[in-house]
This record gives C-alpha cells, sequence and structure tokens, in this order.
C-alpha cells in the first residue's frame, strides 16, 4: 500500500503537480470552485489513501505539522470537516468520503488539462531576469523557481540580489525584468501587485526569553538588533512612527537576513523581522511574536508598465499570481 501511495505521490510531483458542503447554494459553489488546486487535492487524497498523517506526511515529503496545517486550512475554506480525527487514527468524515471520489476525478481533470498546457510550455524560450532580498529568495521564490523550470525547460532564469529600495530603482531602470519586495523610494511607471501581507513582530530564541506579548513595553526590555538604515523593515517602522526605531540605536548594526538569524540564533539578541523571514530555513527553533500595534509588511510583484510582452517573462508573471504556494510558511502570512 505504501510504495503505491509512494509511487502516486513521485508521478505527482514528477510532473509539476503537487499535492465542503455537498449541498451548497451559488455563492459556495463559487467560493468551492475557486479554493480547489492540485496541491490541496492532492494533499487531501494521499491523506485520505495512507490514512494516517505521518505516512502521508512521508509520502508527500513535507513535515507533518506542515501537513496538518495544510489540510486544516482546506477544511477551513471548504466549510467542511474531511477528517475524523481521534488520538489514534485518521478517518474519512461522511463528507470527505463524498468528496474523496470527485477530488480523484478532479484531479485527474486537471492533470489533463495540465499536460494540453506543458506541451505548449515545451514552446516557450528566453530569458528572466529578477530581483529580490534574501527573505523572499530563501522563502518564496526556491519552489516556485523550482516548479517554473521544471515547467519551462527553455527559459533561462538570472536573479540578482538587492534590498530595499534597490529592488524597486532595478526594476525602473529596466536592469531586471522583475522584482520582488516592498517598493521604496519612486515608483512612477510601475505596476506593483500585492502578493501577501506578513506582520512584523519579535524573532527570538524562546530558550533565552520569556515573551508574552509583542508589545513597545516588552521590546524596551530586549537587546534588539539594529536594521541597516535602507532596508524595507526601518521604511515600515519609520512610515507608522514607531519607537521601535530609536529602540534599535543600542543593538548591534546588522545588514542582512542570514546575519541577524546567525546572530539571534547565538543569543546575542532578538529582531524585528516580518513573520516571512522567520519562516525562513535558518530561523528554525526560533519564536515568532508579532508586534502590538500590529505593522504589516506587503510583498508586491514589481515590473515597468512599459515592459514588452515577452513569453517568457509573462508566463513567470502569471505563475508567480497564481501558484505561490504559502503553505510550508507561518500561518500569520496572509494572501493577498
Amino acid at each position: 500500500m505504501k510504495e503505491q501511495l509512494l509511487y502516486r505521490a513521485k508521478t505527482l510531483h514528477s510532473m509539476g503537480k503537487y499535492p465542503g458542503k455537498i449541498c451548497m447554494n451559488y455563492r459556495d459553489k463559487f467560493n468551492f470552485v475557486m479554493n480547489i488546486s492540485q496541491k490541496k487535492l492532492s494533499l487531501f487524497i494521499t491523506t485520505a489513501e495512507a490514512g494516517h498523517i505521518t505516512l502521508a506526511s512521508q509520502i508527500l515529503g513535507v513535515s507533518q505539522p506542515t501537513l496538518t496545517r495544510a489540510l486544516a486550512k482546506f477544511e477551513a475554506e471548504l466549510g467542511v470537516e474531511l477528517f475524523s480525527r481521534t488520538t489514534r487514527r485518521l478517518s474519512l468524515s461522511p463528507e470527505g468520503s463524498r468528496f474523496l471520489p470527485l477530488a480523484q476525478r478532479l484531479l485527474h481533470q486537471l492533470e489533463d488539462a495540465a499536460e494540453v498546457l506543458h506541451s505548449h510550455a515545451q514552446d516557450i524560450t528566453g530569458r528572466v531576469s529578477l530581483t529580490m532580498g534574501s527573505t523572499v529568495g530563501g522563502t518564496l521564490m526556491p519552489p516556485m523557481l523550482k516548479l517554473f523550470i521544471r515547467r519551462y525547460p527553455g527559459v533561462r532564469v538570472g536573479v540578482v540580489e538587492s534590498y530595499g529600495l534597490e529592488t524597486t530603482q532595478a526594476v525602473r531602470s529596466g536592469q531586471v525584468d522583475l522584482g520582488i519586495g516592498t517598493p521604496q523610494g519612486d515608483i512612477a511607471g510601475l505596476r506593483c501587485d500585492l502578493l501577501l501581507q506578513a506582520p512584523l513582530g519579535i524573532v527570538y530564541r524562546p530558550e533565552q526569553f520569556r515573551i508574552k506579548d509583542g508589545s513597545l513595553e516588552t521590546l524596551a526590555n530586549l537587546p534588539i538588533l539594529k536594521e541597516g538604515p535602507n532596508s524595507s523593515i526601518i521604511d515600515l517602522l519609520r512610515i507608522n512612527g514607531s519607537p521601535i526605531v530609536s529602540m534599535m540605536s543600542k543593538g548591534i548594526d546588522v545588514t542582512s537576513l542570514t546575519m541577524q538569524l546567525a546572530l539571534v540564533q547565538a543569543g546575542l539578541g532578538v529582531a524585528v523581522l516580518s513573520a516571512l523571514a522567520a519562516s525562513h530555513p535558518q530561523a528554525a527553533g526560533l519564536e515568532f511574536m508579532p508586534l502590538e500595534p500590529g505593522i504589516d509588511r506587503p510583498v508586491f510583484l514589481l515590473q515597468r508598465n512599459d515592459r514588452p510582452a515577452m513569453p517568457a517573462i509573462d508566463a513567470l508573471v502569471q505563475m508567480i499570481l497564481n501558484d505561490l504556494q504559502l503553505e510550508s510558511l507561518r500561518p500569520e502570512i496572509r494572501r493577498a
């Protein structure tokens, strides 16, 4: 049984596919369709066939907490419990049992549609250049670019690292085709599509600090690492008139995310970062506490309004806008 499920999951992955209410009114039906995707169907079907979260997570190659959160989110989106959970086993609910054959048919239909698109994708060639900081580069984009390159093998991709204002300037000047980040400075002539909102918060070692909330009173007693002067975090704090900027003045001056997380891991302070940065692999084992009052870091896809239509660039734009996956990131992050 496990070998058969493993073969099926590997087949779906090799093809670039990842893994409600039964009686609905028209609005329910619309929401139901909008919340269906190949990945969500694959997660549900594999878990249903495996009958166990641990086995399903091994087959799908994701962690058990990630799979549990993804399934719970799918159930919430559909407005129905698909599984009956006990301490010893996982079984389909009556609604889940009725939905399973429908989900299997839907997945096959989506696979057929993907094959039609894939045959067209083989003809797309060219080069795409994009720029982003290490926060986006270490979280959102690796799985996205992996899927893109698999789907469009004839397209060459170039990635340039940039921070804060540099990202906006690189897109405006035409140095790169696309940028992903928080716009800063002059955005005239740019199209900015909001992808997600990631709240700012405190990133810290739980064994070193006992932090009950993200209030200013709590922050005043913590050794806060100092952000670089042109970072998007500093820009957001200043725009919101936050006193946290002055609280950073005595902290170690750090200009890169990887160094910030390394210093936090070493116990040299806490960092004020977005929930997206707190999703970075280097943040493993660290805790995240959202600021109070809350401040969101918006993440946009940036491109020039006068950018010429190019099939390779257009394909990546559509994938970023439509296929961005947040399941492996911190739950505080909200899709646009």
